[in-house]
Formats: C-alpha cells, structure tokens, sequence
C-alpha cells in the first residue's frame, strides 16, 4: 500500500522499466511499479523483480484515513546508530518509504528531515548520485506544494533502486527491498484500528502474500551472503503465516482503467481476525529488531 493502497510499498508486481521516467506519484487508474530487472541488469539481479513504488500505497491509506502520522515513523535520529551493512540498507528502506510517506500526508518538516536522513545513508551505501543538491532546493521551495514534494521524493527513490541495479549491488538492493516492505506493511497496519474482512486496507494486507512471495525468492540469490540471510529467514517466518491463508481464484471481469482485457483470474486472499493479529505481531516484532539502533544492542547484551 488504498484506492489507497495504489502503491503497497512493497509490494511488487507492476510494469515501468527501469530505463522509463520515474513514475508519477499520481497516474490515473493504472497501478505504478518499478521493475527491478531488464536486458541491462547484471546476472544478480536480471530475475524479474517487481516493485509497486510507496505511493501506490499511501494513496489508499490517504483515501482512506485522511491524514499521515509522523509518530509512526522511525525516528530520524537514530539513522547515525546503525553501522553494519544490513542494518544501514534495510533502514535506508524504511526511511526512503517514510519519506514518501511523508511527502504524501504534507509533512513537510519531515519531508525535509528524512530527504536529508535518506541521502546520509545513501551516501553511505553508495548511493551518492541519487540525491542531488538541486532536489533539496526544489524540495525547499516546494514545502507548500504537496504534488510537487510527491514527485520530488518519489524521483529520488527510483533513481536509486535504479543505481542498486546498475551498479550490481545485488545484495543491497535485497535488503533495501526488505525494509521497503517491511516499512510499508508497519504504517498501513498502524492505520488498521480494527479488523474486518472487507476492510480495503485488510485487503491489501491480505494481498501482500504475493509480494513477500517474490521478495523471499529474489532474496534466495543471496541467502548465503551473511547479511542478506538473516533477514532472509525472518521473511520467511512471516511468509509462514501467509502460507497458512486460503486463496479463492475467481475469474477476472471486465477491462482495466484504461479498457485492456485482463485474461485469467483474479486472486482472493482470506485472512482471519487471528491471523491478522499474528501477522500483525510479526511484522511489528521484525520491524523494531531491524529499527533498533544497534548501540542501544550492544549496550543491553
């Protein structure tokens, strides 16, 4: 995530190239979704790999609820306090998708404060190039126009996803996607007050069963590396759960938003309230070890 949802954070399956324009934070009744592959990829990372752009979901969460909260967030400051590889590419995910959280809701200070804590962390993993000094001007000037912080933020996310692929850091990319979703399933939940089956953002929790399934694959490139197969097997843990769900298939209907034919059939995922709560727990527990600034481990072992 919903016509809220358009963009479940992480979740994947869509259709821009890498090599297209960054999608537009906004665009009509089709679902936005980087690939994460393609002829130019390296062999790392040329399985197809599909991710819905964080937009798509908080369009569904703002329909829905309104408003953003950054108490939701993970605290900006504890982005100095994480020092291993794993901990600094999956919390590079988790703050690109805050940011594009809180650009979503007009939170412009914390437009401005998770641009700057993303483009540290970057920087740290490589990624100098995908933020510029020209987008923290036009973020800057931008602070009372909404759509335009939207394109901004959603501009500097592609740019590096696609700097991960080019430059052939597989098992960052692996991790950033984790934290990505990880982020992603946190703050629609968080707005989840109370379960029902056809709650639309009960939904696309529901859904995130695919997504996760591509992830836990995409990652399996990479499940000795000693960073990537941790998190790995966490994934795993929580797609336990999903693998316990019942999946109803029901022929598709009609044309899409923009009148083509969808042959095939269109996927129901039923989640029960106790479900829902141990997926809940799941993603909550594996969200605060990943965001737990790691002085604060070494200094409670």
């Amino acid at each position: 995530m919903m016509d809220l949802l358009k963009f479940s954070p992480a979740l994947l399956l869509l259709l821009v190239g890498c090599g297209d324009v960054p999608p537009d934070t906004k665009g009509g009744d089709e679902e936005q979704r980087l690939v994460i592959g393609g002829p130019d990829a390296s062999e790392h990372t040329e399985t197809l790999y599909q991710m819905p752009t964080p937009n798509e979901l908080f369009t569904l969460v703002r329909v829905m609820a309104g408003e953003g909260q950054k108490r939701m967030l993970n605290p900006a400051s504890n982005a100095d306090r994480y020092v291993t590889l794993q901990r600094r590419a999956v919390n590079f995910g988790i703050y690109a998708t805050d940011l594009v959280y809180a650009s979503y809701f007009d939170l412009n200070v914390e437009v401005v404060r998770y641009y700057l804590t993303v483009k540290k962390l970057g920087e740290q993993l490589g990624l100098e190039a995908a933020f510029s000094e020209r987008d923290f001007v036009r973020l800057e000037s931008n602070l009372a126009h909404g759509d335009s912080l939207e394109v901004i933020s959603n501009e500097a996310y592609y740019r590096a996803y696609q700097k991960l692929q080019h430059e052939e850091m597989g098992p960052t990319l692996a991790l950033v996607l984790a934290g990505g979703w990880i982020e992603s399933m946190h703050l629609v939940m968080r707005q989840i007050d109370h379960f029902d089956p056809e709650d639309p953002l009960v939904r696309r929790v529901a859904e995130q069963k695919t997504s996760l399934d591509h992830l836990v694959e995409m990652m399996e490139l990479y499940s000795e590396d000693p960073q990537v197969g941790p998190m790995r097997q966490e994934l795993i843990i929580i797609r336990s759960i999903y693998d316990r769900l019942e999946v109803r298939r029901v022929p598709h209907e009609g044309a899409t938003g923009s009148g083509r034919m969808v042959l095939g059939d269109d996927l129901f995922v039923e989640l029960t309230a106790a479900q829902y709560i141990e997926l809940e727990q799941a993603v909550q527990a594996l969200r605060e070890r990943m965001t737990t600034p790691e002085d604060k481990e070494s200094n409670n072992a």
